[in-house]
């Protein structure tokens, strides 16, 4: 994940959203159902890397999302939209509480590539990002794209036609990197690594905390299994991301992306510290349920905020580079949520507490507050100009480059929208 992730975001900024998310989950789907029939360790090995390199796309998808949704509702339709990875948490922990112990893992990794599989068809049914398709020149492509929308929701497009804007560079890595976007670039990818060392950290210690407890209990055997107890405890804990959406749904746009990611940073860092307390199984479930919900949300945000950050120019190629970061994490997350865990609870909570602790710091000292601001389109633009932003009323109908022509001023002239939002003549 951590190697394709950037590569596959510079695709997706030269080539198109919609061409990577298929491509990924296709790939998601085929080597997850190819493991099923793994000879040896080294062909699992291999074959999960392969999924691995899939899941790299995966912020493909939140960023065609970002893109369609006018900034007003933005942030709770991606917060909404996020339910569906907690279901299918839900989902896999049901699955394998059910199919593994009678069955194995051969047959739990096949039937969880089935509904990826499926998830490509339905794939080949929607739109590519008009702020791509605009951003790339494509203006007939993204023209059609906006007119099939608004039919579909029985409106219409503003008067106008758009206009082609001066060429931008596409997936240009340096643009992460230039005098508007070093702090926020380099800020966003410590927030990225807090967020996955935390987010998969939990998920790993939620197992071996229960295991360790069971293992007072069985010590004539290193391998202790899950009991359904245990596995319950870890279905009750991961339905608390759906916390998470109350969280984000009303804070985020009441005090702004900043300051709600760091408050959800700082819930994260307070209850992960307290799992080292010697509690019973049930209230050790409802730490644990806080430190999803809260560590959920933070995961929510550093999606937003990227997506919102980053212009159409370089935003799948600064998430994916943010998402490599987030790999790091949780390819080292392991060695405190299961080796340096077996050896000191205490310990282990302690770092991702203090962790989580400067992630919320680091939060509230980001320099740009993305609330009510319009997506740029490239590098170069003027503060919420250029971009192209749909406006209150209408949903297709644009709040800085609707055409207007006055019929009562012999003077005016048909305007037009552009493509980097700005108003022009026909």
């Amino acid at each position: 994940m951590g190697l394709s992730a950037p590569p596959l975001g510079i695709v997706g900024d030269k080539y198109g959203r919609k061409v990577v998310l298929v491509m990924v989950t296709l790939c998601i789907g085929y080597f997850g159902l190819l493991t099923t029939f793994s000879p040896s360790f080294g062909w699992m090995l291999f074959l999960r890397g392969m999924v691995g390199v899939g899941m790299g796309g995966s912020p493909q998808g939140f960023s065609l999302n970002a893109e369609y949704i006018p900034s007003r509702y933005r942030a709770k339709l991606l917060i909404f939209g996020t339910v569906f990875w907690t279901i299918g948490s839900v989902f896999e922990i049901g699955l394998a509480m059910v199919i593994v112990p009678p069955l194995g893992w051969r047959w739990l990794l096949a039937l969880s590539a089935i509904p990826v599989l499926i998830a490509v068809v339905g794939l080949m049914f929607i739109p590519e990002s008009a702020r791509f398709l605009a951003a790339a020149g494509y203006l007939d492509d993204a023209q059609k794209v906006l007119e099939d929308a608004a039919k579909l929701n029985k409106s219409v497009l503003p008067e106008g036609k758009l206009v082609k804007s001066p060429e931008i560079p596409l997936g240009r890595p340096r643009d992460l990197f230039s005098r508007e976007y070093l702090r926020s670039t380099l800020q966003t990818w410590v927030l990225w690594f807090g967020v996955a060392f935390t987010y998969y950290g939990m998920v790993l210690a939620s197992s071996e905390v229960l295991r360790l407890r069971n293992a007072e209990k069985t010590s004539h055997c290193n391998c202790v299994y899950l009991s359904t107890e245990d596995y319950t405890t870890m279905l009750l804990s991961t339905l608390g991301e759906l916390l998470s959406l109350p969280i984000n749904f009303f804070l985020i746009d009441w005090l702004g992306r900043r300051i709600s990611g760091g408050l959800c940073y700082l819930g994260t860092a307070v209850f992960f510290v307290m799992i080292q307390l010697d509690v019973s199984l049930a209230v050790l479930t409802v730490l644990m349920f806080f430190v999803r919900a809260f560590s959920s949300a933070s995961f929510n945000f550093v999606y937003i905020y990227s997506s919102e950050l980053y212009p159409t120019s370089i935003r799948t190629l600064g998430m994916g580079i943010a998402s490599a970061w987030a790999r790091v994490g949780a390819m080292l997350t392991p060695f405190v949520a299961q080796v340096l865990l077996s050896h000191s609870v205490a310990t282990a909570t302690w770092v991702y507490g203090i962790l989580c602790f400067l992630c919320c710091i680091c939060c509230f000292l980001l320099p740009i507050e993305t609330k009510g601001r319009a997506m740029p389109q490239s590098l170069s633009f003027e503060p919420n100009g250029d971009a192209i932003e749909m406006s209150d009323g209408s949903p297709f109908s644009s709040r800085r480059a609707s055409s207007t022509n006055d019929s009562d001023d012999p003077s005016s002239s048909a305007r037009v929208a552009t493509v980097s939002g700005k108003s022009g003549l026909r």
